[in-house]
This record gives C-alpha cells, sequence and structure tokens, in this order.
C-alpha cells in the first residue's frame, strides 16, 4: 500500500518505518522543515534502540521517505495516518489542535478515496470530530481510530510483535482494509481486536491508566513500608503470586514519568469531568505519583538534614532506560526540588544527559562519565535502572563522594531497588532503599522496565 504519516516524532517514525519494513511506500510528513532535514541525513531526533538501522534499510530499499510536503504521488494513497502529539493542556484534558490541523491537510490533498487512521492519542468522540473536518473533501474518506501501544526503549520491538492491534471502524470496508495492511504481524497468530471508534479511543486511556494505577499503589505501599516496618519486596512477591493480578508493574520506584502515562491518566480524568462521570482512580493515581516524587526529595533531605549548600549526584535521567525522554522524569522533579532547597545537582545519564540540562534551565550540569558525576557529592540517587548502573563499584563511589558533618558517610538512595543494601553498606556507604530497611539482605530480583 501506499501511505502517509502525518507526524515525524516518537509514535510517527516508528509507525511509519515500522510499516514501511513491512513492504508498504510510507511518506513521513512533519511541518518542522529542520527534522525533515536531519531524517533525511539520517540523524534522528529521538534514542530509541533498533530504529535508526531500520530508518536507514527502508530509506535505502526506497520504501521510506520524508518531507514538509506532500508528493503528487501521495495524494492518491491508500491511508493517511496521524500520528501527532496530543500535550496536555492547562485543565489537564488531551490538546487535539494538531489532529485536525492534519486532517484538513488531508481534506486539501486527498485526490482518492482513503481511509484517515488516527493513532494518536485522543479523547473519546475525536474521530468522529475528524469525520467531519474530511468530509469536506472531494473524494470519500472514513475516519478509522488505531491507537499505538508503544513502549519507549522498547518501541520497536513493540511494533513488530505487539500484544494486540485495536481497530475501531465503523464500516467493513475500512475494518478489512486494516486488516490486510497490519496481516503481516499476524501470521503467528490473531491479535486483532476489533470495535468502534469511540471504544478504540477509550482503550487506550483505560490501558495506560490501570498500569499507571498499579505502579502509583505499589508506591503508596512503598511509602507504607517506611512506616510500618515492612518490606516491599515481600509484599510484592505475594501480592504478585495470585494469578489474578500478576506480576508486571507491581515494582516501586520515584514514580512514573514520560509522554503516556501521566498524560493520559490527567486526560481520562478530564474526560470523565467532561462527561459527569469522575473518574476517582485516575485522579487518586495522579496525586500519588505526585507525591511519590516529593516522598523521595524527603528521603534525601532527611537523611542529609537539609541539602542546602550540599552537592547531589543523580544516576538516570531520562524516565526510563533505553530512552533520551526527561518528559515528567522523576529527576526533573527531584532535581527542581533540590535546587530550589540550595542543593547542586550534577547527572549522569547514557542517553538523555543533554535534555535534561534543557527542561533544567541550565540549573543542573551533568558529567559524561557516571564516577565523575560523584566528585564531591554528599548523596547518590539512583532512579534510572540502567544496565551499567546494576554492577558499580561501591568502593570507587565511596572513595569519590564526600563525607557529612562528623564523618557521617555518603549517602546512597536507590529509588529504584536494585542494589543490595549490604554491598553498599560493606563499602562504608549509607544506604537508603524505596520500601525496604536499610539492614534487609535481599538480592533485588531482575526488574521490567516500566513504561
Amino acid at each position: 500500500m501506499r501511505l502517509v504519516v502525518f507526524g515525524a516524532g516518537y509514535v510517527g517514525l516508528v509507525t511509519g518505518t515500522g510499516l514501511s519494513d513491512l513492504g508498504h511506500e510510507v511518506f513521513v510528513f512533519d511541518i518542522d522543515p529542520a527534522r525533515i532535514e536531519r531524517l533525511r541525513r539520517g540523524e534522528l531526533p529521538i534514542y530509541e534502540p533498533g530504529l535508526e538501522g531500520l530508518i536507514k534499510r527502508n530509506q535505502r530499499g526506497g520504501r521510506l521517505t520524508f518531507g514538509s510536503s506532500i508528493p503528487a504521488e501521495y495524494e492518491t494513497a491508500d491511508a493517511y495516518f496521524i500520528a501527532v502529539g496530543t500535550p496536555q493542556g492547562e485543565d489537564g484534558a488531551a490538546d487535539v489542535s494538531a489532529v485536525f490541523s492534519a486532517a484538513k491537510e488531508i481534506a486539501k490533498k486527498a485526490k482518492a478515496p482513503a481511509l484517515v487512521v488516527v493513532k494518536s492519542t485522543v479523547p473519546v468522540g475525536t474521530c468522529d470530530k475528524v469525520q467531519e473536518v474530511v468530509d469536506s473533501a472531494d473524494v470519500a474518506l472514513e475516519v478509522v481510530s488505531n491507537p499505538e501501544f508503544l513502549k519507549e526503549g522498547d518501541a520497536v520491538s513493540d511494533f513488530f510483535k505487539p500484544d494486540r492491534i485495536v481497530l475501531g471502524a465503523r464500516s467493513e470496508a475500512a475494518r478489512q482494509t486494516l486488516r490486510d495492511l497490519y496481516a503481516p504481524l499476524q501470521l503467528s497468530g490473531e491479535r486483532v481486536v476489533v470495535t468502534d471508534p469511540r471504544s478504540s479511543e477509550l482503550i487506550k486511556y483505560a490501558s495506560n491508566t490501570m498500569l499507571a494505577m498499579r505502579v502509583s499503589f505499589m508506591n503508596e505501599l512503598s511509602r507504607l513500608c517506611h512506616a510500618t516496618g515492612a518490606d516491599i519486596h515481600a509484599v510484592r512477591l505475594g501480592v504478585g503470586s495470585d494469578s489474578r493480578i500478576g506480576k508486571k508493574y507491581l515494582y516501586a520506584g520515584p514514580g512514573y514519568g514520560g509522554s503516556c502515562f501521566p498524560k493520559d491518566v490527567q486526560a481520562l480524568a478530564a474526560l470523565g469531568k467532561s462527561a459527569g462521570v469522575p473518574m476517582r482512580l485516575a485522579e487518586a493515581t495522579h496525586s500519588a505519583n505526585d507525591e511519590q516524587a516529593r516522598f523521595v526529595a524527603e528521603l534525601v533531605e532527611r537523611a542529609l538534614d537539609g541539602v542546602s549548600g550540599k552537592t547531589i549526584a543523580i544516576w538516570g535521567l531520562a524516565f526510563k532506560p533505553e530512552t533520551d525522554d526527561v518528559r515528567e522524569a522523576p529527576s526533573l522533579k527531584l532535581g527542581k526540588a533540590l535546587v530550589e532547597k540550595g542543593a547542586t545537582v550534577v547527572g549522569h545519564d547514557p542517553e538523555a544527559a543533554a535534555n535534561f540540562v534543557h527542561a533544567m534551565g541550565g540549573k543542573a550540569t551533568v558529567k559524561d562519565k557516571d564516577y565523575d558525576a560523584l566528585d564531591g557529592a554528599h548523596a547518590l540517587v539512583l532512579l534510572t535502572e540502567w544496565r551499567s548502573y546494576r554492577a558499580p563499584n561501591f568502593a570507587e563511589m565511596r572513595r569519590r563522594m564526600r563525607p557529612g558533618a562528623g564523618d557521617v558517610p555518603p549517602l546512597v538512595v536507590d529509588a529504584r531497588n536494585i542494589w543490595r543494601p549490604l554491598d553498599v553498606l560493606k563499602a562504608g556507604l549509607r544506604f537508603q532503599g524505596i520500601g525496604i530497611q536499610p539492614s534487609a539482605s535481599h538480592r533485588p530480583a531482575d526488574r521490567p522496565s516500566q513504561r
């Protein structure tokens, strides 16, 4: 098929590149000429494992092209994908103005009947409104919902090995076209969920909010563990062993971040409010996440007897491993809280360092090498469980870090619970985990990244 993807951002790039690798001819459109020029040179505006090689391969094969104006041959495309951003507005609701801008452009350019596929995460009823926009076209265009379920850091795998493909369409012809489009991903089993557009739109918000609820609930339990002397690892194992609950997304930490969970949870809450059906659990999930970020900051401040004039190192600035995304990242929440109280913040991250400094407005510094960020630091806070942080040299940490008043050992806060407390303590450092006691001797289980 011949396809046009609107938006050369995270979703658009992965979707467009993935579709081209399935053998389709794909043109990725974006209104930012500088971004398009970088992509034409083979430079990616985001970090996503496996994507760069995939883009270059399909560019060489002539199946993937980029531009800021739609070529004549794509005015008769089989489908137009809308994969533009829907950022959070001041009221918490999704801003869908870019979606409607793309729809207007499609209505002007389309010269043959086609599908308009909305991949952007949008409130219920948006596809109906997009249909009204494209009805002004000279040809028949049908709007369908096909939400994305791509985890940053593992998006390429998610595209080619999806848990499910949700298709929200009203006509059988549209459903069949989409089934044909994704047929190469169905060879090992049926993964398609066919429904109407409104249900499809809500499935995306419901999925992300339910996962975020699990994260926030476990983070609340971790705070209860601190207060009661319980161990969050034991709680997680006991709860996750229930087959009705399962083991995924039960890891305590500094809170969720990124472009999906924070935005989608608040958008669902805003949608419920506008519909007169308060989403109490979504609202509580968001509040609990904010509270967890404050809790981590309080742990650091309490352990150091105040942070004013002290240097705090942060390992892991991206909101999760294998991405350079710092949107709503715990590192920003913690970094800003510490700076506001007079601390100096020095960070390290394999990919997100530059984005962190920019988001902090230059009020923090970063180092190219992880241990260099520890020089003279009173405390280290681990926020993102990159593989390179999993087995550090604690003796080297102790050598580089600065003791507190009265020669109190430097502090290590493992906000992801990936280190054995005894290993940290034996090196002459103080240890603080999330929901576990400093004397715990467990070996943390390997934990998958949470979105």
